[in-house]
């Protein structure tokens, strides 16, 4: 049975709970290196003061994971160096004998919190916050826990509600990768075994230690109404100081005796549920209008008073939309556009259009639009086979 049979129920069957109550944000910048939190060393039975390291990503980072193994010779549970690698890894930036002590069991692969051009190459400061929505308590958290370090995450969050309130039964939670990544967050336990999401907690064995005492004083911040401060500013990665590797957009030219909008590869005249329209169309550079809450394409239905609705656009799932450089020279280019026709939809006459911008060779941007012929969707009759365009 696949998800999409088993949802159904399980909303069906779930015990339903109205949400009531006021709503309160708390937002903080933290510094992870310059945090500290106090750990219960269960080997030892002693109370420790632990601090957060400047950010490093350990050798089984480079492993991979089950899902995705990496290259060379590095295996998940690593923990110790490779002369090889980590003169390579000094190249880039050398890790200090406090930041090698700081890490402990991970042997650093690259030294990311010293390796600052063109900019950081991983936060030092993160952005952490609770949202408090009536009875529920959702923890925006900077990077991807792992289960038992998101159960402990819930369990410090749920003994802070009871600390300072009696009268909620809150729901709690965890929404990962909120404003800021910093790669995982791993159990004391789960790092020292440095397996590939030990190996990427950046900041050192406890980072869970640390974010269960940051988000502990958030909630009852909130809980409380009490104001936190908003603390260090993170660096300012606006677009203006970022570098793009993008060669920018020359000129478009749309070959000789053609013009942009012109449909190269129109559609079969007729096509039935199940079939893949394509057509083509004389294109400008893509890059010209990101066409942000607009569309590169719709696909338009025929009303009986001769007008036109949208029935789909290069948001669905059903569309596609390839756009192809035919002359690198001459700044040519098409698009196609495909549409699988959906098994429920409607018969009648159906279009396909396409909208960009051209940029002149003497300057400006400049709209266009084309059409494909009309094409008729007819469903197909009882036990007759259906046929396929690709």
């Amino acid at each position: 049975m696949c998800y999409v049979e088993i949802m159904p129920e399980l909303w069906k069957n779930s015990v339903k709970k109205e949400v009531i109550g006021s709503i309160r944000v708390v937002h903080q910048f933290v510094d992870m290196p310059k945090e500290s939190a106090t750990f219960y060393n269960t080997t030892t039975g002693e109370i420790q003061e632990v601090h957060g390291c400047l950010p490093a990503m350990g050798y089984s980072f480079a492993a991979g994971s089950t899902d995705g193994p990496g290259s060379f010779s590095f295996e998940q549970g690593t923990t110790t160096t490779n002369p090889f690698w980590n003169a390579v890894r000094n190249f880039l930036a050398t890790p200090t004998e406090e930041d090698i002590h700081c890490h402990g069991a991970k042997p650093i692969l690259f030294a990311t919190g010293r390796m600052q051009f063109p900019y950081e190459w991983q936060p030092r400061i993160v952005s952490t916050q609770v949202a408090l929505i009536g009875n529920v308590i959702i923890a925006g958290v900077p990077g991807e826990f792992t289960t038992m370090s998101g159960r402990r995450l819930r369990e410090t969050i749920k003994t802070a509600t009871n600390s300072v309130t009696y009268n909620e039964d809150y729901s709690i939670i965890i929404a990962g990768l909120c404003n800021t990544y910093s790669d995982y967050i791993t159990t004391p336990e789960e790092y020292e075994i440095q397996r590939y999401e030990g190996a990427s907690t950046i900041y050192g064995p406890h980072t869970l230690t640390i974010y269960l005492k940051l988000y502990q004083n958030l909630v009852m911040a909130a809980i409380q109404k009490r104001e936190v401060k908003p603390g260090p500013n993170p660096p300012n990665l606006s677009l203006k100081k970022m570098i793009s590797f993008l060669t920018p957009v020359l000129f478009d030219t749309a070959k000789w005796r053609q013009h942009f909008g012109d449909c190269v590869e129109q559609p079969e005249s007729i096509v039935y549920p199940g079939d893949i329209v394509t057509v083509s169309f004389i294109s400008g550079h893509p890059r010209n209008n990101l066409m942000t809450d607009n569309s590169y394409l719709i696909v338009e239905r025929l009303l009986r008073n001769n007008t036109w609705i949208t029935i789909a656009t290069d948001a669905d799932w059903e569309t596609k939309f390839e756009w192809v450089r035919t002359s690198v020279v001459l700044g040519s280019s098409q698009v196609y556009i495909t549409w699988e026709v959906p098994e429920d939809v409607k018969q009648g006459e159906y279009r396909i259009k396409h909208f960009g911008y051209y940029r002149y060779i003497f300057g400006g941007v400049y709209p266009y639009e084309g059409v494909s012929n009309t094409f008729k969707v007819i469903q197909p009759e009882p036990n007759i086979r259906r046929r396929r365009h690709a």
